[in-house]
């Protein structure tokens, strides 16, 4: 294992303030908002705006990045769609080709790094953390090969515990449709 900061591996930035770039005769483009950024590594729900053509590549998801909410809960999601633009607020997180994305975006929601993030995150009602804060969050990263097969691992284990989920909210919805006819049935 090696003890790095994430500055040493991975370009680290904020996204784009895209409210200086709304125009109405632009392009339309898909917008990564908070709220597209889910607690379970999803990425979804985008804002449909039109702005200027005049946005710089640094800005567009590329298949690989890694995206952290900078405002609490830090949430973390790796992009597989290139060409969303990312907005503030959101770290645009670029691994060096000597480390895993998958890995990395795993890593950053360990419970180690949320302690670190509480740490320096502000004292404010909703703590947030700056970019100068992520760039310098301590890692410890096995070898590119290691970090591969620790990253393909957790992505199954993320799955199968969306699919856990998605059952578990299936029988809740039919225990409460069994209850709703019993209740029905008792008003006959």
């Amino acid at each position: 294992m090696q003890k790095v900061k994430l500055n040493d591996i991975a370009e680290v930035y904020s996204g784009l303030s895209y409210r200086r770039y709304l125009d109405d005769n632009g392009i339309k483009y898909n917008v990564v908002v908070q709220r597209s950024i889910q607690a379970d590594g999803k990425l979804s729900d985008f804002e449909e705006l039109t702005l200027k053509d005049t946005i710089k590549d640094r800005f567009f998801s590329k298949e690989g990045d890694v995206l952290m909410k900078m405002p609490y809960p830090f949430d973390v999601v790796q992009v597989q769609t290139p060409g969303l633009v990312i907005s503030d607020r959101i770290a645009i997180i670029r691994p060096d080709d000597n480390h895993d994305p998958s890995f990395i975006a795993h890593l950053l929601t360990n419970a180690h790094v949320k302690k670190q993030l509480h740490e320096i995150g502000s004292t404010e009602r909703i703590s947030h953390v700056s970019i100068k804060e992520i760039k310098e969050l301590e890692l410890n990263l096995p070898d590119l090969e290691t970090q591969i097969k620790y990253g393909q691992l957790l992505n199954t284990i993320n799955e199968k515990i969306i699919q856990d989920e998605k059952v578990v909210e299936y029988d809740r919805r039919l225990k409460e449709g069994i209850l709703n006819k019993i209740w029905g049935e008792c008003d006959d």
